[in-house]
């Protein structure tokens, strides 16, 4: 081969005259891929208001509205490497709202902002993370599944607290 460069729009054009198939080995293509939205509702004093989260519903973003009525959760599926959720505020909570993992010796590694930069303590395993009522629109964070082992299960990241100098939102037990 020569050094002659070719452009973005010749490469495709030749790939689309081409008059065989081309094998990607296995790989998947993904055209127009969208993250699918979870919209839950308000539960009220029902205080849960859908079942667990499922392996066929990860890589979604769960959105959580203004809450009435206390506490609500919502518990994570069995661990399976690779699962991902994202969990955002489209209002103030007004109501703690808990992802909890699937049973007690499941764990979530997690750390959140101290507001100056750093961490409020060592990441540690907890049951669960959410967000306090105080926690306002745009308060965000995701879950993924990092092994099948309980104490290390789940692992909390991308963290955001939406509050001024970002303490007061994230709940983690």
């Amino acid at each position: 081969m020569g050094t002659k460069r070719v452009g973005l729009a010749r490469v495709e054009a030749l790939i689309e005259a081409l008059a065989r198939d081309i094998s990607w080995g296995g790989s998947t293509v993904h055209v127009g891929w969208k993250r699918n939205i979870i919209a839950l509702t308000d539960a009220g004093a029902a205080e849960a208001n859908r079942s667990a989260l499922t392996a066929a519903e990860s890589d979604s973003i769960i959105t959580i509205p203004a809450l009435t009525g206390g506490t609500q959760t919502l518990a994570l599926p069995s661990p399976a490497a690779g699962l991902t959720y994202t969990f955002a505020m489209l209002g103030t909570a007004g109501q703690i709202f808990n992802v909890e993992t699937d049973h007690a010796d499941s764990k979530i590694l997690a750390v959140k902002p101290d507001g100056a930069g750093n961490n409020t303590a060592i990441s540690q395993g907890y049951d669960k993370i959410g967000f306090k009522a105080a926690a306002v629109l745009g308060s965000s964070f995701s879950v993924t599944c990092i092994s099948t082992t309980d104490a290390t299960a789940w692992l909390a990241h991308d963290v955001i607290d939406g509050l001024a100098a970002n303490v007061g939102s994230i709940n983690v037990a």
